[in-house]
């Protein structure tokens, strides 16, 4: 019988090759998508029609990080030209890799022409042409959670690599790809934010000792060296700055005593701060977009069932605005809100889905008065949005 099998497996697959000359495209699935019209388009268009194709964006990637262990991490891309959805397209345009794109993605970015995608289990940034995702080469570091760029040169934030228990920050020269130095910073250091020559590192917590850390580490490039330190909150995420260059910091506190918060670091000059700002929110994630800020957050009942709410935040004023999703289907059919960007050129709102967390995610496509324009498949756990410039 195995071998009836196997004959007929081979059968099989002599006639999918057999219909094509194309190349295989291992996993890769297309989807047509028509949101209503943009503000580009002349009023009269009625809803359906496709989006602007010859605006500032050609696209963006989605990374979607799976399980970890699970080797699962993989890229989507959105073409605006064609209205198209493209999910898990590294292995189609990299079909020499053998291991694909690897395991635990956990941060994306496009700088200058290339895309660089943080894979957190694999141990590496892999980099690729921003215009087609075909893979350059790889950066080299431990347990790498997130990417930020200046001049030739990358800084990777590392759960290891510092004094004793303590995470670290590693450059990288973009020509090379290789290592130029490494600082140690504060424990498990996640995001940062790169002004005016200084690097702003979000510490959070040591999962093998149960500590918190309640810093930002500060880091003059001029030198790459430790500058100072800032402290804020409990296990901080999440890094941002405004318009106005203020920082807006999530914290995570300790599950236990200590609830998640929301802080504004006012600037007062260059490389100076003034004291934090709570605002007694649960924030779980956050994007900035002109003086606006997008967050949601996350509660839990006594059942640890999830609840979550969205909101906005004037950054010049400080006042509430409101839920950025103005449709309740909407708010219903998110089951486990993962990530939020803001499309740069026309204000359209996306927010990931992680669903289950096991199976496919969904991104849905909000204007930027907070409707739906559109939603899709991802992959699993779709945890970051890296745009496109054309």
């Amino acid at each position: 019988m195995k071998y009836f099998r196997l004959f007929a497996m081979l059968l099989l697959f002599a006639g999918l090759t057999a219909c094509s000359d194309e190349p295989e495209t291992p996993g890769a699935e297309e989807e047509e998508v028509n949101p209503p019209a943009d503000e580009n388009h002349d009023a009269e268009t009625p809803d359906g029609a496709e989006p602007d194709k010859t605006g500032p964006v050609a696209g963006f990637y989605v990374l979607n990080e799976g399980n970890m262990g699970a080797n699962k991490s993989t890229i989507d891309y959105f073409e605006y030209s064609k209205s198209r959805y493209i999910r898990n397209i590294y292995p189609e345009r990299n079909p020499s890799v053998v291991m694909e794109l690897g395991d635990a993605g956990n941060d994306i970015a496009v700088y200058k022409d290339r895309l660089y995608a943080v894979i957190n289990g694999s141990h590496k940034v892999e980099v690729m042409r921003a215009d087609s995702a075909i893979r350059i080469g790889q950066m080299e570091v431990s347990s790498p959670r997130s990417i930020v760029f200046e001049g030739n040169s990358a800084y990777v934030t590392s759960f290891v690599g510092g004094e004793g228990n303590f995470g670290s920050v590693v450059r990288f020269d973009l020509a090379t790809l290789k290592s130029t130095g490494s600082l140690s910073v504060g424990y498990c250091p996640e995001e940062m934010v790169i002004a005016d020559g200084y690097i702003y590192v979000a510490n959070s917590q040591n999962y093998g000792i149960g500590a918190f850390d309640d810093k930002i580490t500060v880091i003059s490039t001029a030198d790459f060296k430790v500058a100072g330190e800032i402290k804020v909150g409990c296990n901080l995420r999440h890094l941002r700055a405004d318009a106005q260059g203020n920082l807006w910091v999530v914290s995570q506190g300790n599950y236990v005593d200590i609830a998640a918060n929301l802080y504004k670091l006012p600037k007062e000059g260059a490389n100076k701060f003034g004291a934090p700002k709570a605002f007694d929110i649960p924030c779980t994630n956050i994007a900035l977009a002109g003086e606006k800020l997008y967050y949601y957050t996350t509660t839990y009942g006594a059942d640890w069932s999830a609840s979550y709410t969205y909101g906005t935040i004037n950054t010049v004023t400080e006042a509430e605005e409101g839920s950025f999703i103005k449709e309740e289907t909407v708010k219903n059919d998110i089951q486990t809100p993962y990530c939020i960007a803001i499309q740069p050129a026309n204000g359209d709102i996306f927010i990931t889905d992680a669903r289950n967390y096991t199976s496919s995610g969904k991104l849905y496509c909000l204007d930027k008065d907070g409707k739906l324009r559109w939603s899709v498949k991802t992959g699993d756990i779709p945890g970051h949005i890296a745009f496109v410039m054309r």
